[in-house]
């Protein structure tokens, strides 16, 4: 990972919504970003209060590109975009990016430098606990590092779902001599529930435990082996179990051009570097052709991408400052719901179909195999959470706990651009992590 030796503060801030509320804005006036070079704050300027209190204001930004933004309309591109590009919900529309899509990733290669934004949210949410240990606020100190642990939680459960086994990170004791440390994927889910954990204790707002708790209960949900897995989803389900169905934690974002804005708009919808796909592979979800309203893609508006093909208008995030959810009390109910079913409670398919009478769809008939249930679980998971950082990690659960072969869950043969898929399924660091002296290549690429 690439690690900056000075304090860097973001300017083009952005929010982080909840169901209920703001936690900061679009700019802070604040003198000490107001110097000669207004992205770098040195050290000297950061110790200090104030200084701690621009690093909270940035780490929040940097989490936001981290799941699902860009800058100005530029790369890196938030993890909901790559992500969505290696698994089935996206297909690229532009010439070079194919090789996510595809399967056949080129680390070296946009736009596998979202790795990028990983260095930068780990890097600087870990900068931002440790300002604010050293410099409180005079009030609410407790209750900002616990978003930033629960931040760092979910940074981390990224990491794992997206990204492949054995990754380098900043260990956190240097600024001056930085030095990463590979972590395998187990490590990473241990570390997130830690991270979780920590923000428990620390805080009693309502957002942030709910936020959390929904974390932790991700976490320990992705942690699971076959052996497991029933009873890592029992325990999960028991944690959200009181996690209102209405409730969201959303990063949002800004609607100036130059700031941090929603990736998917700038590059789905108001240029059209991506677009949306069905049944990609084979065996993606037929997401344009079952007309769910949870996908937000008009079948009637079709137009040309970069490259010339041909898709539907995605209309998911149909504005720059579109918000992205993170955590949900849908995902809470669908958590419980893959409890109940790995459990033998036949009460699953009625958690999955009061989910669904929220928005006045009608309810689901268990499928008659096994096999069929659990594809009704993962479909209505991927409905619910289409293009929010959830899908790949859902498909790697598949193959890792499911035990589905791999080809039967990514997309597969002929590729619409000519040739056919690769075999990758999972995200590499970026070709720059070779310069790194501690770091010598993943460990594997498993699911």
């Amino acid at each position: 990972m690439t690690i900056r030796r000075t304090y860097h503060a973001a300017l083009a801030l952005v929010a982080i919504a909840t169901s209920t509320g703001l936690v900061a804005c679009d700019r802070i006036k604040n003198p000490l970003l107001e110097v000669s070079t207004p992205d770098i704050v040195t050290p000297d300027k950061a110790s200090s209060a104030a200084g701690a209190q621009s690093f909270f204001i940035a780490a929040q930004g940097d989490f936001a590109r981290l799941v699902g933004g860009d800058r100005g309309g530029s790369s890196p591109l938030g993890l909901n975009l790559t992500g969505g590009l290696l698994a089935d919900e996206l297909i690229s529309t532009r010439t070079g990016t194919e090789h996510i899509d595809n399967r056949s990733i080129v680390p070296a290669t946009f736009p596998a430098d979202s790795w990028r934004q990983v260095g930068a949210a780990h890097t600087r949410i870990t900068r931002a606990i440790k300002a604010l240990e050293a410099f409180p606020p005079a009030t609410g100190g407790n209750d900002q590092l616990a978003l930033l642990h629960a931040y760092e939680g979910m940074t981390l459960v990224l990491v794992a779902e997206h990204y492949c086994n054995g990754v380098p990170l900043w260990n956190g004791e240097s600024d001056l001599n930085p030095a990463t440390k590979t972590f395998s994927t187990a490590e990473l889910y241990n570390a997130a529930i830690a991270e979780f954990n920590k923000a428990l204790s620390l805080t009693q707002v309502t957002n942030t435990v709910n936020f959390a708790t929904i974390g932790k209960a991700r976490a320990t949900l992705d942690a699971a082996t076959p052996a497991t897995l029933a009873a890592s989803a029992a325990s999960a389900a028991a944690l959200v179990a009181a996690i209102p169905t209405d409730y969201k934690f959303n990063v949002v974002f800004g609607s100036s051009t130059a700031g941090v804005g929603n990736a998917i708009y700038d590059w789905a919808n108001s240029t059209k570097n991506f677009g949306a796909v069905d049944k990609e592979g084979g065996n993606g979800l037929d997401y344009i052709s079952s007309g769910d309203p949870r996908i937000k893609v008009d079948p009637t508006k079709v137009s040309a991408g970069q490259d010339g093909t041909r898709t539907p208008a995605l209309n998911q995030y149909p504005k720059l400052d579109a918000p992205v959810t993170v955590a949900s009390g849908i995902e809470a109910r669908m958590i419980q719901a893959e409890s109940e079913l790995a459990n033998g409670n036949p009460n699953w398919i009625n958690t999955l179909n009061s989910a669904r009478a929220t928005i006045g769809l009608g309810p689901l008939v268990p499928a008659a195999t096994a096999a069929g249930q659990v594809d009704q679980l993962f479909r209505e998971r991927g409905f619910w959470m289409y293009l929010t950082a959830h899908r790949l990690g859902d498909m790697r659960r598949l193959v890792r706990q499911y035990g589905r072969g791999i080809e039967t869950v990514y997309p597969t043969g002929s590729y619409f651009k000519g040739g056919t898929y690769g075999t990758d399924a999972v995200l590499p660091p970026h070709q720059d992590e070779f310069n790194n002296p501690n770091w010598s290549g993943c460990t594997d690429k498993a699911p």
